[in-house]
């Protein structure tokens, strides 16, 4: 994990927490796909971070409240993934391993 990284997947994550146009069920997937290569848990730590920042700013009262607490639901379901997705044959996965099982999952 390089902490900068982690730094930008933590900055649009809060960026699209804080803007009630961007559809929140969609940064994981902006995520994996910028940065394929990572572990798919950076995905998780990232959310998780991003709406614990947000929330020290903005408590859990209103939207941007609401959308924090999305958000960390949303890391629970990407660690549920990864851990499914760590069950195979590797017992590793990335952020692309991510990326092709919720593709495969929509396509089905």
């Amino acid at each position: 994990m390089t902490v900068q990284r982690l730094d930008s997947m933590i900055e649009i994550t809060a960026l699209a927490i804080c803007d009630p146009t961007q559809a929140l069920d969609r940064v994981p997937y902006k995520l994996a796909s910028k940065w394929p290569e990572a572990p798919a848990l950076e995905l998780t730590v990232a959310l998780a971070s991003a709406a614990d920042a947000t929330q020290d700013v903005f408590d859990e009262l209103g939207e941007t409240g609401r959308r924090a607490q999305y958000v960390w639901r949303l890391a629970a379901m990407v660690g549920a993934d990864v851990h499914y997705l760590m069950l195979g044959d590797t017992g590793s996965c990335t952020a692309g391993d991510l990326l092709a099982f919720w593709q495969h999952v929509e396509s089905s």
